[in-house]
């Protein structure tokens, strides 16, 4: 059976229509090479950045953000639940890089789609130059977007 064949047989619960999710995917470099401390730094940042900017919009509850960053010798997962002192960054730092790929999912109660959409892209846009980062948009998902998928949102 499908995963989009799953989510058909589980009927829709009222307690999950505000839950909505946003998930993006961005390459991010700059000519200084970034060690694993200060990609660390980033990666904690913009967790809180995210939280702070998805509460500041109106969401209820922060259901779960997290960030996968991958480059070519190692990789970190970020993730808060909403508070500051609640973020976790874990992974495999390696050598000193110039360019890393960024994925983030951000699942929010509370907040229309479009205001996730736009609190996560502009946390994103203002931590990436507070490091000096370029960053190019890859890809990106709404909460339908996913179902579609068969993703869990």
């Amino acid at each position: 059976m499908s995963m989009k064949e799953r989510f058909r047989l589980i009927p829709p619960s009222p307690l999950h229509e505000e839950v909505k999710a946003y998930a993006v995917s961005y390459s991010l470099s700059r000519e200084k090479e970034i060690v694993s401390a200060e990609l660390r730094r980033f990666a904690a940042d913009l967790m809180k950045s995210i939280s702070d900017a998805c509460i500041r919009r109106g969401a209820k509850v922060i259901g779960h953000i997290k960030a996968y960053i991958e480059h070519g010798s190692g990789f970190l997962h970020a993730s808060t639940v909403g508070e500051s002192a609640d973020v976790t960054v874990n992974g495999r730092d390696g050598d000193p890089v110039t360019r890393f790929t960024l994925v983030v999912n951000s699942i929010v109660y509370g907040l229309p789609e479009e205001l996730i959409k736009n609190a996560t892209e502009k946390a994103i846009e203002e931590t990436a130059s507070a490091f000096e980062l370029k960053i190019t948009m890859v890809s990106q998902a709404l909460t339908a977007d996913l179902i579609e998928r068969g993703e869990k949102a």
